[in-house]
C-alpha cells in the first residue's frame, strides 16, 4: 500500500480549493476554547492546546457528514464531469483514512454562550479562554471555519471539485490522476471535516486541524507526526501519545501556544455562570503562571 505523506504545517494555501473555509482573523479577534476546571489549569499550567482524533469529538457525525455533503456534490456533477472522474476522487476520499489522522482542537468565535457553556464547560462551571487567533495561527496547524448551511456546503465542494476538474482537463494523459491531483483530493477530504449540521451553528466554530501520517511498521503501521511549520520556522515532528478512552486508545498532541515562553495568546477568561471563583482569585493564579494581563469576566448567561 502507498502511503501519501501530507502535513498541514506545510501545505500551501491552493486558491483552487476552499479558500473561504481558511480561517482569516480580524485584528485582535479572540477564539474561545471552553473547558472544565481540570483541563483550564492543564492548558494554562503546560502552556498547551490539546489536538485530539476528529472521530472521538463530540458530535459522532463529523467526518460522515462531510462525506454526505461530497456524495450530494457528486451527484449534482455527474453530467458535468463525469462518472469517471467523480470515481477518480470518491476512490481518494474513502482511502485518505489509511493515509492520515486528522487532530483536531475546537474553538468558538463567542465565549459566552449558554449552550456551549452546558456541553463543554462543565455544565456552567468551567472557564471559556479567550485566545488571540493570529498567535493561534501561528502553530503548525490549519485554521478552519465552520460552515453549517447544507446548501453553501454542497456548493463549495462543487465549486472545488469543478476547479480541480479544470486542471485536470488542461494536463496530457500522461500527467492525469497524479500526484497534484491525489494531494488535491485528499486536502478536499480533510477539509470536510469544517462541515458540520446546521444544529450546531450556534458554536460559531473555529477548528485547528493537524494531520498526522500512517508509517509501515513491521507487519503493520505506525502514526507519525512529520512536523511542520510554527511561529515562522520548521519544526521537527513531535511525539504522538495516547489515552484509553472507553477501552479505546485515543490519538492526542499536545501544541506548544507560548513559544517557549515569549508568545501570550491568552487574553481573556470567561468565568463560567455557575463557577463561584473569584475574579481576583483568577487573576493571581493567571499571573503567578507568567500569563500576564489576562481580562478577566464573569459569564452574563443567565442559568439556575
Amino acid at each position: 500500500m502507498s502511503i501519501v505523506c501530507i502535513s498541514y504545517g506545510t501545505f500551501k494555501e491552493h486558491t483552487s480549493v476552499i479558500v473561504d473555509r481558511v480561517y482569516k482573523p480580524k485584528r485582535n479577534e479572540l477564539l474561545y476554547h471552553y473547558c472544565d476546571a481540570s483541563t483550564f489549569h492543564a492548558i494554562c499550567t503546560n502552556k498547551t492546546i490539546r489536538l485530539c482524533d476528529l472521530f472521538t469529538m463530540n458530535d459522532y457525525l463529523e467526518m460522515h457528514w462531510g462525506y454526505s455533503i461530497w456524495e450530494k456534490a457528486a451527484t449534482e456533477l455527474l453530467t458535468e464531469v463525469g462518472e469517471e472522474f467523480l470515481d477518480a476522487i470518491d476512490h481518494i476520499i474513502h482511502f485518505s483514512g489509511s493515509w492520515g489522522l486528522l487532530l483536531a482542537s475546537c474553538f468558538s468565535l463567542d465565549g459566552d454562550v449558554l449552550s456551549q457553556w452546558r456541553a463543554y464547560a462543565e455544565d456552567g462551571n468551567g472557564y471559556a479562554i479567550g485566545f488571540k487567533a493570529q498567535d493561534l495561527k501561528k502553530l503548525s496547524v490549519r485554521a478552519l471555519k465552520v460552515k453549517y448551511k447544507e446548501k453553501k456546503q454542497i456548493e463549495e465542494v462543487k465549486k472545488v471539485v469543478k476547479a480541480i476538474f479544470e486542471v485536470e482537463q488542461s494536463l496530457p494523459k500522461e500527467e492525469k490522476f497524479g500526484e497534484g491531483f491525489v494531494e488535491l483530493c485528499t486536502l478536499l477530504s480533510f477539509d470536510s471535516a469544517s462541515y458540520k449540521n446546521p444544529a450546531f451553528s450556534e458554536e460559531k466554530e473555529i477548528r485547528l486541524v493537524h494531520l498526522l501520517n500512517f508509517e509501515k511498521s513491521n507487519d503493520s503501521l505506525k502514526i507519525v507526526d512529520r512536523g511542520g511549520t510554527a511561529f515562522g520556522k520548521d519544526h521537527k515532528g513531535q511525539e504522538v501519545k495516547f489515552l484509553m478512552s472507553q477501552n479505546a486508545p485515543k490519538t492526542y498532541m499536545d501544541l506548544d501556544f507560548s513559544n517557549n515562553g515569549i508568545v501570550f495568546p491568552i487574553k481573556e477568561v470567561i468565568i463560567g455562570p455557575k463557577n463561584s471563583v473569584l475574579s481576583s482569585a483568577i487573576s493571581t493564579y493567571l499571573e503567578t503562571l507568567n500569563i500576564p494581563n489576562v481580562v478577566i469576566r464573569k459569564s452574563k448567561a443567565s442559568y439556575r
